[in-house]
């Protein structure tokens, strides 16, 4: 008997074959999109098909992956995207056989307007904020690693505007030096927390490592409105990586260099919905080394550990804490190399520093458009000097604690807030005089940015400081941006500036704080008035090369600087200039874009002077060189590796004698391929072999008694290095 469905098989079966068809000639494909240097995933990517009817796009999630289907069979063009990198096209055959594909993306410096600054507070990127900012950022900051991934005085020292200077011939500390002016007048922050002042700044550039750095924000020129005293020349803010939720971190570099360093360190992060992490640790090494023949170290012998554990809670989508410590144990030695290898009676100079510090931060969102921020941090640094017949020794203690709200009113972005700073440092060496010290100021500020219309943005800052030694102080800073046309940007920007006085300067440093006379009752605290205007324009040219040109001016008037004066029997006190320093200038900056080769020009004109002492006549400020040029060209295959020249010229500059130097140049290589999941590099730094010691001694005198020249060259010479990084 004839099933009664048996009729309806047929059609139903064909209607099966004609539903099936189109769906058995589509496919799925996955694609995962991770930044080409950290390997991190990038959440919310975008990949698009371009040549599918109708088109086919997809975001990434928290793992950097993205899922298209409902693709034909065939070769297609894909289109992956993020804000910051360089867009990627590919072509890939689908069906995609073997997982998911992986594309990474490259930082596009040509996009770094859209680069979120942390330093003014008002979560802006870079075009739209009133105030001149610098970054240095992703590539920049992996290639500089490569170079010195034991400190970060490379990182700064190779960008227009700011040199490194070192203060001691024999230990090798160091300070910043923004448009000529004393590294003291520049505030050195760690996600934005002044860590690095007083007695522990000779030696905070050396300490810090650049391994979990996810950039760094330079403001030159006034900059206290929020930050307070020491921002007269700018400040230099070290943005460290944050964990990402379901993007884990898993970085390593070893490194060695042909002047006996050895450096290892690792960067880990993670993160789940309410917890994360992440962990810095970095181990230093670098034997005595003399470069130039002398028998003293041009590098000293040093021995430095760092660990910096960090916690983050985030208790709902509003709120985030983070906890963190950081600890630095340091041993370095330089001098006399039979002193220091041998054991031999001679000169050598010992320091060794405990640093260890607190950092705790809340941020919570009462609303889309407030919220409040709580920060506070403890330091604690111990360090001793030793040479033959003296010894200095103490301990600084140093807090900050700071209130503030971030509120937005229309066009309007508004900070305000308030904290406390004290900074003690406790002699504990018998050596006379004592220069114990003890600093408390609070302040208050408020900081309002305003989009007037769209195309004028101003921003006006006040700031009050009341210090418990010196008084009263008002701040008032204001910035404006124009936007003459598309691609064509003004700033300018204004303020006051103060810094209280302290006897942590350069000259005691350099000699190790022997023979340093505390502060008189009569000492001024400097105070300061200056400015910067700059025009960015960002245009193609020819329909190939892109081009990024930035044209800057800068004057600060500097009043009652504290100068070393002669004291008699071997000793120096410190008084208030006769007359005002005056630092001006121009900076110009082009970078230009082909393909795989990039090419980076700079040039810096600085007239710095100031009053001789006891008359009316000026003359230059020591260690302040007239002209600067720098140059670098880079070529990189994405994906691959790269290539980097660089070459830069440092004019004559006058020393505190009044003799001149010469001009000289530094040039170097550095290169870096990816084999499997590691990137080899090599860097061949100061390939002309440029030494102070080619124009003069830097040891003078007896080798029992030594003195040192002033420092104006480099003393290291050429030095190769090279090593592995890992993203695991």
């Amino acid at each position: 008997m004839m099933s009664p469905l048996r009729p309806l098989l047929g059609p139903v079966l064909l209607l099966l074959a004609i539903a099936s068809a189109p769906v058995a000639a589509q496919h799925a494909l996955t694609v995962r999109v991770t930044d080409e240097h950290s390997g991190a995933p990038l959440p919310g990517a975008t990949v698009v098909v371009d040549d599918a009817a109708p088109p086919v796009g997809a975001s990434t999630d928290a793992d950097g992956l993205a899922r298209l289907t409902g693709l034909p069979v065939g070769d297609l063009a894909l289109t992956v995207s993020f804000v910051g990198y360089q867009p990627a096209r590919l072509l890939v055959t689908v069906p995609h056989e073997g997982g998911p594909l992986d594309v990474a993306l490259e930082e596009d410096e040509e996009a770094l307007g859209d680069v979120v600054v942390a330093a003014t507070r008002t979560s802006r990127t870079i075009a739209d904020l009133p105030t001149r900012v610098e970054t240095i950022a992703g590539e920049e900051i992996d290639e500089k690693i490569s170079m010195e991934p034991s400190n970060i005085t490379m990182l700064l020292n190779e960008s227009p505007g700011i040199a490194v200077q070192q203060t001691s011939a024999v230990s090798g500390n160091a300070s910043i030096r923004i448009q000529g002016l004393d590294g003291r007048y520049t505030q050195l922050l760690k996600d934005g927390f002044p860590l690095y002042g007083g007695f522990s700044g000779g030696l905070s550039l050396l300490q810090v490592p650049p391994l979990d750095l996810r950039q760094v924000e330079i403001v030159k020129g006034p900059a206290s409105t929020l930050y307070g005293g020491g921002a007269i020349a700018g400040l230099v803010n070290l943005v460290t990586r944050t964990p990402r939720l379901g993007a884990p971190e898993r970085s390593v570099l070893v490194n060695a260099t042909s002047a006996g360093g050895t450096d290892v360190g690792a960067f880990l992060s993670g993160r789940s919905e309410r917890l994360g992490y992440t962990l810095l640790a970095s181990a230093n090494r670098q034997g005595a080394y003399d470069g130039d023949g002398d028998a003293f170290t041009n590098l000293p012998r040093t021995r430095r550990l760092t660990v910096a554990p960090r916690g983050y809670v985030y208790p709902s989508d509003a709120t985030t804490l983070w906890l963190g410590v950081t600890g630095t144990v340091e041993d370095r030695e330089g001098g006399d190399l039979a002193v220091i290898e041998d054991g031999a009676d001679g000169y050598a100079e010992r320091s060794e520093s405990l640093r260890i510090t607190s950092q705790a931060r809340l941020d919570h969102a009462l609303s889309d458009r407030a919220t409040i921020t709580l920060k506070q941090s403890t330091s604690h640094f111990d360090r001793s000097v030793a040479r033959p017949g003296y010894r200095f020794e103490g301990t600084q203690t140093a807090t900050y604690a700071e209130a503030s709200a971030l509120l937005g009113l229309d066009a309007h972005d508004l900070v305000v807030g308030i904290d406390l700073r004290t900074d003690a440092f406790d002699q504990q060496s018998a050596a006379d005089p004592a220069i114990d010290d003890a600093q408390l100021t609070a302040g208050a500020f408020v900081q309002d940015t305003w989009d007037v219309t769209d195309r004028l943005a101003v921003e006006l800052g006040l700031r009050g400081d009341l210090s418990e030694d010196h008084g009263a102080f008002v701040l008032p800073r204001a910035s404006a941006l124009v936007r003459l046309a598309e691609g064509v940007a003004l700033r300018a920007t204004g303020g006051l500036g103060y810094k209280t006085p302290t006897v942590f300067l350069e000259p005691s440093e350099g000699r190790a704080f022997e023979g340093v006379l505390p502060l008189g009752d009569d000492i001024e605290a400097e105070t300061s008035a200056g400015g910067t205007v700059d025009l960015n324009v960002r245009t193609v040219l020819g329909g190939r090369v892109s081009l990024s040109f930035n044209q800057a001016v800068f004057l600060t008037r500097l009043a009652d600087a504290l100068v070393p004066t002669d004291a008699g029997a071997g000793l120096i006190r410190y008084r208030n200039a006769d007359g005002p320093v005056l630092t001006r200038g121009t900076e110009t900056n082009a970078r230009f874009g082909l393909g795989d080769l990039k090419l980076f020009l700079g040039y810096v004109y600085l007239d710095a002077t100031e009053t001789v002492p006891g008359g009316d006549t000026r003359r230059e400020v020591p260690l302040t060189p007239a002209h600067k040029t720098y140059s670098v060209l880079v070529w990189e295959r994405h994906g691959r590796g790269r290539v980097g020249l660089e070459a830069y010229y440092t004019s004559a500059q006058r020393l505190p004698d009044g003799e001149r130097t010469e001009g000289y140049w530094v040039t170097g290589i550095m290169g870096e391929w990816r084999v499997g999941p590691a990137r080899v590099f090599l860097n061949l730094e100061n390939l002309l072999d440029t030494q102070q010691t080619n124009y003069g001694p830097v040891v003078v005198g007896p080798r029992a008694t030594p003195t040192f020249a002033d420092i104006w060259a480099p003393t290291d010479g050429f030095i190769a290095n090279g090593g592995v990084k890992l993203s695991l």
